[in-house]
Formats: structure tokens, sequence, C-alpha cells
């Protein structure tokens, strides 16, 4: 997927390949969602964190 969204080809492209049908209404409305959900994680990809150290692990305590 070299382009900057998800087209509608490349959504069928991935339903068939994994196996995903139904209903055309129903295609439509999860392609609206899986095309929110890409366009969501694109832009938590372009977030810079070069400067920011990764917090400590939790570690439960013991009792």
């Amino acid at each position: 997927m070299a382009s900057e969204q998800l087209s509608r080809e490349e959504f069928d492209l991935l339903a068939k390949l994994l196996d995903v049908d139904g209903e055309p209404a129903y295609l439509d409305e999860l392609y609206s969602q899986v095309r929110g959900v890409y366009i969501s994680a694109k832009n938590i990809r372009e977030i810079d964190v070069s400067g920011a150290e990764p917090d400590m692990a939790f570690i439960p305590p013991t009792d």
C-alpha cells in the first residue's frame, strides 16, 4: 500500500486475501471503519519520539 490513504481497491484486495466477505452494505461500513483506523495509525507513526526516553517497565510489588 504505497498510497497515503487506503483505497477501496486496496481494501477489497485485503478483504479477499483475509477471506472477509458479506453484504455490500456491511463491506462499505467495514471499509469506512478500517480506513479510519488506517488514517489514525498513520498519524501515530508520524509522532516524533526520537528525543523521548521510554518509561520504566511496571514491576508489580511482591507480597
